[in-house]
C-alpha cells in the first residue's frame, strides 16, 4: 500500500508540472522527481528509493534542496519488513551552468527513521556526492548523483546511486520588445587600440602588450629563441682528486645558471695528464668528476639526477704532455650547459 501511494503521489506532481507552462529562462525553483538503489552498510537488503525534492535556486551556481525519499526493504537475518522514510536539507554547488551536461557537488544533513514490526529508530544522517544534469529541452531536466550517508548515531555509511527528472519553474516568460522603426545605420566608429600596439582591440589576442614590445598580426609580442650557456673548467694537482677553493665560484655560477634554467644537465668530464697508466689515470680521472659533482650537490643544492660524472683518463689531453704547463693543463675537469630561451623583441 506505501508503495501504491509514494506512486500516485508522483505522478500526480508529474501531471501538474507538464500542465504547467512556465519558461525554464532564469528560474527560482525546481521539482524532482526519480528513484535510486540504496546499498546499506548494516545488515538489511539492498533497496530501491522513491526521491521527491524542491530546490531553491539562490544563484547560477548555488541551489537548496529539500528532499524526501521512502524505501521498503528487510533485515538480511531475520527477514523482518523495514519501512524507511528520510528527509533532508541539501545544498548543491553547480559546478559549470552552460553546457548541456552540468556536473554538481552536494552535500546536506537530514533524519532517517526506519520501522519494524514493534519497533523503530531515527537517526541524524550527514551526506556528500557528486552528480551531472542535463538538459531535455524546455524545462525539463536529467539528473544523476551517488551519495554517501553517513549516520552521526551509530556510524556506519550507507551508499546510494539517484537518478531522475526536474521541472523548472517560477520565471516570467520572455515577452519580445516591441519593432522600433527603422533608423539609419549610424556612421562606423573607428576601432579602439587600447594598448598602442597597432593591432586594433577586436583582433587584438594579447590585450595590454607594453609598447616597448614588437607584436605580430593579433597583438602579441614577437620572441626571438636564443641560446645561452656557461663553461666550467676546474684544475687539479698532480695525483690530486680535490677541488681547490680557487674554483669554487666558477663552480658556483655553473650552479646559478642550472638553478636559472631548471631543465638543464651536466656532464663533468675528467681528464688526467700521461703520468701513470691509463688505467690508474682512468679511475684518477673518475675521481675528480665525482669530486666537482659532489661539489655542486652538496655546496650548491644542485640534484644528483641532473649531474653526470664521467672520467676519461689521459685519452683526451688538450695540450702537450712533455711540458709542465701542458700537463697541468691536462688535469682537469670541464663542463658546459647551454639551453634554447625566449626573448621578446623590442621596437
Amino acid at each position: 500500500m506505501a508503495k501504491y501511494t509514494h506512486t500516485k503521489f508522483l505522478s500526480a506532481v508529474a501531471v501538474a508540472l507538464i500542465s504547467s507552462g512556465v519558461m525554464a529562462d532564469n528560474h527560482k525553483f525546481e521539482v524532482q522527481v526519480g528513484a535510486g538503489r540504496d546499498f546499506f552498510d548494516e545488515s538489511r537488503d539492498d533497496a530501491t528509493a522513491v526521491n521527491l525534492g524542491l530546490g531553491y535556486v539562490v544563484n547560477k551556481n548555488w541551489t537548496l534542496e529539500a528532499i524526501a525519499s521512502g524505501f521498503d526493504t528487510k533485515e538480511t537475518n531475520t527477514k523482518v519488513d523495514v519501512d524507511g522514510r528520510q528527509y533532508r536539507l541539501d545544498a548543491l554547488y553547480n559546478i559549470d551552468t552552460t553546457s548541456l551536461w552540468r556536473p554538481f557537488v552536494a552535500f546536506g544533513v537530514g533524519d532517517q527513521k526506519l520501522k519494524m514490526k514493534g519497533t523503530s529508530d531515527r537517526d541524524t544522517l550527514v551526506n556528500l556526492g557528486v552528480g551531472v544534469k542535463h538538459s531535455l529541452g524546455g524545462n525539463w531536466e536529467f539528473r544523476s548523483d551517488i551519495r554517501a550517508f553517513n549516520s552521526l548515531d551509530r556510524e556506519y555509511t550507507d551508499l546510494a546511486i539517484n537518478a531522475g527528472v526536474s521541472y523548472l519553474f517560477g520565471a516570467a516568460p520572455v515577452k519580445a520588445a516591441p519593432v522600433a522603426a527603422a533608423l539609419p545605420a549610424p556612421a562606423p566608429k573607428p576601432e579602439l587600440d587600447s594598448d598602442g600596439d597597432g593591432v586594433v582591440d577586436s583582433k587584438d589576442q594579447c590585450p595590454d602588450t607594453p609598447k616597448q614590445y614588437k607584436v605580430d598580426a593579433v597583438g602579441c609580442p614577437l620572441e626571438l629563441t636564443e641560446t645561452v650557456s656557461i663553461k666550467l673548467a676546474v684544475k687539479f694537482d698532480t695525483d690530486k682528486a680535490v677541488v681547490k677553493d680557487q674554483y669554487l665560484d666558477d663552480i658556483g655560477n655553473l650552479a646559478k645558471f642550472m638553478n636559472q634554467y631548471a631543465n638543464t644537465v651536466v656532464t663533468v668530464e675528467g681528464h688526467t695528464d700521461s703520468q701513470g697508466s691509463d688505467a690508474y689515470n682512468k679511475v684518477l680521472s673518475q675521481k675528480r668528476a665525482e669530486a666537482v659533482k659532489q661539489v655542486l650537490i652538496t655546496k650548491f643544492g644542485i640534484s644528483a639526477d641532473r649531474i653526470t660524472a664521467k672520467g676519461f683518463g689521459e685519452a683526451q689531453p688538450v695540450a702537450d704532455n712533455k711540458t709542465a704547463a701542458g700537463r697541468e693543463e691536462n688535469r682537469r675537469v670541464v663542463g658546459a650547459v647551454s639551453t634554447d630561451v625566449k626573448k621578446k623583441q623590442t621596437r
